[in-house]
């Protein structure tokens, strides 16, 4: 009985030890939080691990009202939010994965975004007003090229969003005014351009700061 008792004790122990690298490995670190945003058929996930995180999402960031997956940070006032991203899977040319400035976590918020596609290159997107439709500036530049830089900027009333090959030299890839509250949500964001099939999005560097020069 006493063997019995420590193999079962033992096997405890492992079991304990597996959930919690289980648990570990689909966490964010404090504050993070993420969902999904929109009616998605297929539920999205997000994780980090030593600095790269992973997020999938389904839908589109685009018309009237988003589909996506979005982990995020709340947030008060400037800031400067920078990521490389590492690869979003080609489930679609319009798949996205970026940066994502939102002032709620409704479907039809008002948001700015940053973001990289497989094969039509960064996009500035932004909703100005709940519920309105979405409009894009974009570049052109280095269309498929990754890992490629993306950086958000929050500067009072005026957003933009950066793009660059090496996190060194910056090409602004659009610009807007915007007057949202002063409380945001912040983080990443990842899209499949398909309701039913989700994308896997890589991103590493992530920084975030109140510093928007």
């Amino acid at each position: 009985m006493k063997r019995f008792a420590t193999a079962s004790a033992l096997l405890g122990v492992i079991g304990s030890v597996g959930l919690a690298v289980a648990a570990d490995l689909s966490s964010l670190p404090s504050p993070w939080q993420h969902q999904d945003i929109g009616a998605v058929e297929v539920k999205g996930s997000a994780s980090e691990a030593n600095g790269v995180f992973t997020l999938q999402g389904t839908l589109d960031i685009w018309g009237n009202s988003d589909g996506c997956h979005y982990a995020w940070k709340p947030h008060k006032g400037d800031i400067l939010i920078i990521a490389r991203v590492l690869s979003v899977e080609n489930t679609q040319g319009h798949a996205k994965g970026g940066l994502a400035i939102r002032e709620s976590l409704s479907a039809d918020s008002r948001h700015v975004t940053m973001v990289d596609t497989p094969a039509d290159g960064t996009q500035f997107l932004i909703r100005e007003e709940s519920g309105g439709k979405t409009t894009v500036q974009r570049t052109s530049l280095n269309k498929g090229t990754m890992p490629y830089w993306i950086k958000l900027v929050r500067a009072g009333d005026t957003f933009s969003g950066f793009e660059s090959v090496d996190g060194k030299s910056w090409t602004q890839t659009g610009t807007t005014t915007l007057k949202l509250p002063e409380s945001i949500h912040v983080g990443l964001v990842a899209s499949s351009h398909v309701k039913d099939k989700l994308c896997t999005v890589k991103l590493d560097q992530v920084s975030i700061s109140k510093d928007a020069k």
